[in-house]
């Protein structure tokens, strides 16, 4: 059942509010209750939120005003676009475990509860031959297996991983990274337009509907691919490659499977997906058994289906099983014990009592420059250690 209409006013309100984002958002409301009682609460008890503050605090009075969501709601519906609230029925289930999830989603088209068993598939838009064919290929196997398959919708391995599963006869999901009144890049509309006409997936995106196609909106996109799918499968990525950071969030953060495949070893387009490999922080993979074998029982339910039974039960109905296994109620665990790389552990070691320059590092691990600035983000971004105003770094205290 759609939410109630004031409801959904809320959550577009808070979603367009200049400078709070998605964390602070939902930190808000799991304090105060409802997205209403943040709306109307005061700059004082927004401030006792973790994370707000004083000054976070004033600048949720920079609100827009109920017309300017009802307008936006209006017009969605004019376009044929949905607007889902986190309490909505059609939430992906994925976006309830991540600590970051979309404030609101635009959809447009259908989302199908077995969506949920779902793929991420990201790599190079500068792609070669083999990368669009194996990123096609991957896809047509996954969606015959009853996977959906989710990934950005840009060129290259993106563009093949759709077309894949339309050609599989299977489900996709296009997260874009600017408001569903735009298409980037603009020669995939008639694969969006195929993708929603044919029934077999959806378009969505966090941003408003006219959001342009800035270069800040793609990081913040991979989040959601990765957040709604079980795991995600790197296809042809350098070493600088915002892939790999999708991967290594996907993993660290969020507690899903990596996958990478391999390419030639001369090739820079695969450097990234050989680095995953060799540190460990993906699994190599060679045919669809070694995806599915990395789902574990999920992937053996979904590997059935291609396997002669008597009677053969029917895909949906195994997709339905795969979902009820993936979602059904299970003890709360202990938190998972935080696992460092050989690289992240020989970084970490090399501090001390004070904070340290980026030279010093350099000198005490030997590490080049660019690997040790992408290994200190992800330490940052996983809580390891802090940087200071003066571009020093210090470790923090463990978990």
């Amino acid at each position: 059942m759609q939410p109630p209409p004031a409801s959904l006013l809320d959550w577009i309100r808070l979603a367009n509010i200049p400078g709070i984002g998605p964390v602070l958002v939902k930190r808000a409301v799991a304090a105060l209750g409802s997205p209403h009682s943040v709306l109307s609460a005061r700059p004082a008890q927004l401030a006792l939120v973790e994370g707000i503050g004083q000054s976070k605090a004033r600048a949720f009075a920079d609100v827009p005003p109920p017309e300017f969501a009802q307008r936006e709601l209006d017009r969605a519906s004019q376009h044929g676009i949905q607007i889902l609230s986190p309490d909505h029925p059609a939430w992906p289930p994925g976006l309830r475990t991540i600590p970051d999830p979309p404030i609101i989603l635009y959809l447009r088209g259908k989302l199908l509860p077995r969506d949920s068993l779902a793929l991420g598939i990201v790599g190079a838009r500068n792609c070669t031959h083999y990368g669009r064919e194996q990123s096609e290929r991957f896809s047509a196997m996954l969606a015959g297996a009853g996977v959906c398959v989710i990934s950005g919708g840009a060129r290259g391995i993106d563009t093949g991983a759709h077309e894949g599963a339309l050609r599989a006869k299977g489900r996709t999901l296009v997260i874009q990274g600017c408001g569903l009144l735009s298409c980037y890049p603009p020669e995939n509309k008639p694969l969006q337009d195929r993708i929603v006409d044919t029934n077999s997936g959806a378009i969505l995106s966090e941003l408003p509907l006219d959001a342009a196609p800035l270069p800040e909106n793609f990081p913040p996109r991979n989040r959601i691919i990765a957040g709604m799918s079980l795991g995600i499968l790197v296809i042809e990525a350098n070493l600088k490659s915002g892939s790999l950071i999708t991967a290594r969030l996907a993993a660290g953060d969020y507690a899903r499977e990596v996958f990478a495949l391999p390419g030639r070893v001369d090739s820079p387009a695969s450097s990234g997906t050989h680095h995953l490999i060799k540190t460990g922080q993906a699994r190599l993979v060679e045919s669809l058994q070694d995806i599915l074998d990395g789902l574990g029982d999920i992937g053996t339910v979904l590997a059935k289906l291609d396997q002669p039974q008597t009677p053969p039960p029917p895909a949906a109905r195994a997709q339905e099983h795969a979902a009820e296994l993936l979602f059904a109620p299970e003890p709360v665990p202990e938190p998972p014990k935080v696992v460092w790389t050989s690289v992240q552990q020989k970084i970490l070691a090399a501090f001390g009592e004070k904070p340290v320059t980026i030279d010093d590092l350099c000198e005490k691990t030997s590490l080049p420059t660019s690997v040790l600035m992408a290994e200190l983000t992800m330490l940052q971004i996983r809580g390891a250690i802090g940087r200071t105003s003066g571009n020093r770094f210090f470790k923090s205290p463990p978990p």
